[in-house]
């Protein structure tokens, strides 16, 4: 089995992906997805990239997506809770995805929600073509450019950090949904997922809180106060 280096290069025309190992070079294509509310905006981003000499698309089904094992960029616009899922969960998803987070307004507090949640990269959405593709060049060599307040306060520890395993606030509302009664399948449709892909969340989030089912999940939830 052949060995890669840790980190890829990017060629010239941005096309292509090469890794150099012990038995010669591969080249894997740059797959990139664009996600955005604006027909317009998602045309033109699309655009600029090719621009730059990728070939971006714009899928309808993110998650069925980033399956392929040659998925290496999603570029996803973050305005809604929704669309701050859609993120984690695709972190979730692909554990390899190099997210882009395009942000309505630049705020500190926002970008460091963002690389926290799993994103590699923050712009703003309104920021240059030059500058996108600037930032875009630095994400395939598998750079970032943090501005230094955001790093500062990334690397600042804080006194209300959650402990290991706490939900998020978007999981609490779905404990306390299914400790309502709520359906698997309508907790889906409110957070907009498939159910399959809720089934797949909340696995993981009764993983991460040491529990083995719902059931289990709901008394801790109920004994830390969570709900």
């Amino acid at each position: 089995m052949a060995r890669w280096r840790t980190g890829r290069r990017i060629d010239k025309d941005l096309r292509a992906l090469t890794l150099v190992g012990k038995e010669g070079t591969v080249q894997m294509l740059v797959r990139i997805a664009v996600a955005d509310p604006l027909p317009v905006f998602r045309h033109g981003v699309v655009q600029i990239l090719r621009d730059a000499g990728f070939e971006p698309e714009t899928p309808d089904d993110l998650f069925a997506w980033v399956r392929d094992e040659q998925t290496t960029v999603v570029v996803l616009t973050l305005q809604t809770e929704a669309d701050w899922r859609t993120l984690e969960g695709l972190r979730r998803t692909a554990a390899g995805l190099v997210l882009v987070a395009l942000l309505e307004q630049m705020s500190v507090s926002d970008s460091v929600r963002a690389l926290r949640a799993g994103a590699a990269c923050v712009m703003a959405r309104d920021a240059s073509p030059s500058a996108f593709r600037k930032r875009l060049r630095a994400v395939a060599r598998g750079e970032s450019v943090v501005p230094v307040e955001v790093l500062r306060e990334l690397a600042t520890p804080t006194a209300n950090s959650s402990p290991p395993g706490e939900p998020s606030p978007a999981e609490r509302d779905w404990l306390r949904g299914l400790a309502r009664g709520v359906t698997v399948g309508r907790l889906a449709a409110e957070a907009g997922y498939s159910e399959r892909m809720m089934f797949r969340l909340l696995r993981d989030l009764y993983t991460r809180m040491g529990v083995r089912n719902r059931t289990d999940a709901l008394i801790t939830a109920q004994h830390h106060g969570w709900l």
